[in-house]
């Protein structure tokens, strides 16, 4: 009489057949889980068991990608400043329009960043615009504004010619950021505003003050 195989249970069939991840999935996983969590329990009140949990991996694992809850939470922030900091440079540096054409994509291209991501989107507002901004906010402040001066200074016509046009395009660039995190936090209170609405308001400020920085140049 033949042997018959051994009989598993569903758990030891699960684990057989589940396939191990490599490091960068793992990584999309948790960080993934960890905005979940900090989106709707604030960094207080996120715990790195629910964390694993939510990534259906062991709180060792994730602990083997990253130091602390702290360090989690700056690599979910540093990844969001990153996709929104592409996101800003691939428009403005679009070929083929002109300038006010490359203002509109790229605001335009933060709020669809701000519509399509939610969840990142209001965790970075959050900790630019809270009542007590952390030293990894204020990081990301400077970091923001450094990059998009940079960005707006690669237009030589920009304060071309003044004596302090680096001090001119931070400005310029606070301007910028001012004003889209400015909407985008009352656009969270007024889910039923049109982002067209939201796109034509920034760049009517923008695009003046961009204007207004060529012809002071000019004059």
């Amino acid at each position: 009489m033949p042997s018959r195989p051994p009989i598993r249970t569903p758990s030891q069939a699960r684990t057989t057949t589940r396939r191990r991840l490599p490091g960068h999935e793992r990584r999309a996983l948790i960080l993934q889980a960890a905005l979940d969590t900090f989106a709707a329990n604030g960094y207080d009140g996120a715990a790195m068991d629910e964390i694993a949990a939510a990534a259906g991996i062991s709180k060792a694992v994730v602990y083997d990608h990253v130091a602390s809850k702290r360090d989690l939470y700056t690599q979910l922030l540093y990844a969001i400043r990153d996709e929104i900091e592409h996101t800003v440079e691939d428009a403005l540096r679009a070929p083929g329009v002109n300038g006010e054409e490359r203002v509109t994509a790229a605001v335009d291209a933060i709020y669809r960043y701000v519509e399509e991501r939610p969840q990142a989107s209001r965790l970075l507002v959050l900790e630019l615009q809270g009542a007590n901004v952390s030293a990894i906010g204020r990081e990301l402040e400077d970091r923001l504004t450094d990059h998009l001066a940079a960005t707006l200074g690669s237009d030589a016509s920009l304060f071309g010619g003044h004596p302090d046009r680096e001090r001119q395009l931070v400005i310029l660039a606070e301007l910028f950021k001012a004003a889209v995190l400015g909407l985008t936090s009352w656009w969270y209170r007024t889910p039923d505003a049109e982002r067209v609405d939201l796109v034509e308001r920034t760049v009517e400020v923008v695009w003046s003050a961009i204007e207004r920085a060529r012809a002071d140049v000019a004059v």
